[in-house]
């Protein structure tokens, strides 16, 4: 109750929630229109990369200008380490801290063009 005697309700009213949910449709349809056009820019920056790596295999080199590069990217693999083990291994046994291979992990990466 409130000093006037009335009670306060910890619900919206029914206009708050109607603009509410207004706003949050309005930030769904910004956050789908937007998804779209990255995905739509995503399938040109691919057919572009594609063309590029033709393009730099037959040039036989790197390509640069002023402001950066475009180069083809061999496959290799992506090295990375557990976090929590090695936070475990420092703590528990720091000794064998040493032994990182132990906890190395490895991802093969997709080799492509990278430019800058």
């Amino acid at each position: 109750m409130t000093s006037l005697g009335h009670e306060q309700s910890t619900h919206p009213s029914e206009v708050v929630t109607e603009l509410i949910d207004q706003r949050i449709a309005e930030l769904v349809d910004v956050v789908r229109s937007s998804q779209t056009r990255v995905n739509a820019l995503q399938d040109r920056i691919t057919a572009a990369k594609d063309e590029l790596y033709a393009l730099l295999e037959q040039r036989g080199a790197n390509w640069s200008d002023d402001v950066g590069y475009a180069r083809l990217v061999n496959d290799g693999m992506r090295s990375y380490y557990d976090r929590t083990a090695l936070d475990r291994l420092i703590l528990d046994d720091p000794l064998q801290y040493g032994w990182l291979k132990d906890f190395r992990k490895e991802q093969a990466v997709r080799g492509g063009v990278q430019v800058k």
